[in-house]
């Protein structure tokens, strides 16, 4: 599980104990003041009421079932003591919400597991009558409230879970529309690379065999077909290695819309910003600049937000998905920051408390050396990030 995903869950529980605190504590806290006669007792309940809200925030059963069992365990006892000796009928809240946490992870009939704990609490309650005599009005307090409070609590808490299906919907929803645009991707970059080789050898397929009937009738014909096909493969090889590097003409603008769908897919907001027009010349390296480190961010970084901001003479891209450590080998940034330098900029990159930036910067001048001179002809289809060499390995 992503590390998106285990904070949107930590959130999602978070949510479910405020949602809770909003709708049961103020009623909870009025009980306590109308039951309690002596004003210290009241803090006391208070107070201990409020930290089982605390301890229920950053609650994580599945991680710590030793420590979730002594906490259920303390708060019957609890209950089970106030109810025995008439110290208040209200300390049942305790037991009631962490059992109500619990509900949830049985895997069903929730609504005969909250109706059991109400019972349950309700028959502790009973145990007031051990020394006190029978009333009605005890009954009520200790027994009736108790019980019915505690399904209360557990209906609520668990119409608040329903929203954690929603979550696992959408998470499953963004994972596939993620997987589903790299595959067109792949596709993509597969009939680019058909059409260049696919092309090309049907081209040698003919020539070779016309060279093969003439290499006793034309010799010197021959020759120079096989020149020919000799000529179309190093083109073929020039263009299938653009293709692999993205050494091409690119669209920015194209390029940004590319990333913001495949950042979106993959549940990582996007925040775009620009100023003012590009200078002329640069446009194509920021564009290859933007595209390996979308499939760095993709492939490498667990972010849930990503700046890009665009001036005139640069571009930097800055996620907070890093992972902690040392700054990670650099591959495919490595490579773009020896074109860029040749280009007359400079490409660097930052680690800093979880945040990666990546950065292009141009002078204003247009430099001596142009970039177009690596770039493939028009025709050739970019790849997505997600279908560069960058993509099948360590790209940073």
């Amino acid at each position: 599980m992503s590390s998106t995903s285990i904070e949107a869950r930590r959130r999602m529980h978070r949510a479910t104990v405020v949602t809770t605190v909003v709708a049961i504590a103020p009623l909870a806290l009025a009980i306590i003041a109308m039951t309690t006669e002596d004003v210290t007792q009241g803090i006391f309940l208070s107070l201990g009421l409020l930290a089982t809200f605390l301890v229920l925030l950053e609650w994580e059963p599945e991680k710590h079932p030793r420590s979730t069992a002594m906490a259920v365990l303390f708060s019957f006892m609890i209950w089970v003591i106030s109810a025995l000796f008439a110290i208040n009928p209200v300390a049942f809240f305790g037991a009631a919400m962490l059992g109500s946490v619990l509900i949830p992870r049985v895997t069903r009939r929730h609504i005969a597991w909250a109706v059991g704990l109400g019972v349950l609490i309700a028959g502790l309650g009973g145990l007031h009558f051990v020394f006190e005599s029978f009333s009605w009005v005890q009954a009520v307090r200790y027994v009736l409230i108790p019980g019915g409070l505690s399904v209360f609590v557990a209906a609520v808490i668990q119409m608040v879970q329903g929203y954690w299906g929603i979550l696992r919907d959408l998470e499953q929803a963004q994972e596939a529309e993620a997987e589903l645009g790299i595959m067109r991707e792949r596709m993509r970059f597969a009939s680019d690379l058909h059409d260049i080789q696919g092309h090309t050898l049907h081209v040698v397929n003919l020539k070779v065999a016309l060279a093969e009937e003439l290499v006793t009738k034309d010799p010197a014909r021959a020759i120079a077909e096989l020149r020919e096909v000799y000529a179309q493969v190093e083109e073929t090889i020039r263009e299938t290695k653009n293709l692999a590097y993205a050494q091409r003409k690119l669209n920015l603008r194209a390029e940004l819309e590319n990333a913001k769908n495949l950042f979106e897919a993959a549940g990582v907001s996007v925040r775009i910003s620009r100023a003012g027009e590009i200078r002329t010349g640069i446009s194509e390296l920021l564009g290859q600049v933007l595209r390996e480190t979308t499939t760095n961010i993709l492939r490498h970084a667990q972010a849930t937000h990503v700046t890009i901001r665009i001036t005139r003479t640069g571009i930097e891209i800055t996620n907070d998905g890093a992972a902690p450590g040392e700054l990670p080998r650099l591959s495919g940034l490595q490579v773009l920051k020896e074109r860029v330098g040749t280009a007359g900029g400079t490409l660097s990159v930052h680690q800093s408390e979880g945040e990666f930036s990546t950065a292009a910067r141009f002078p204003e001048e247009v430099p001596a050396s142009n970039p177009a001179d690596v770039t493939a002809p028009a025709h050739v289809t970019a790849p997505s990030p997600a279908t560069t060499p960058a993509a099948e390995g360590d790209s940073r």
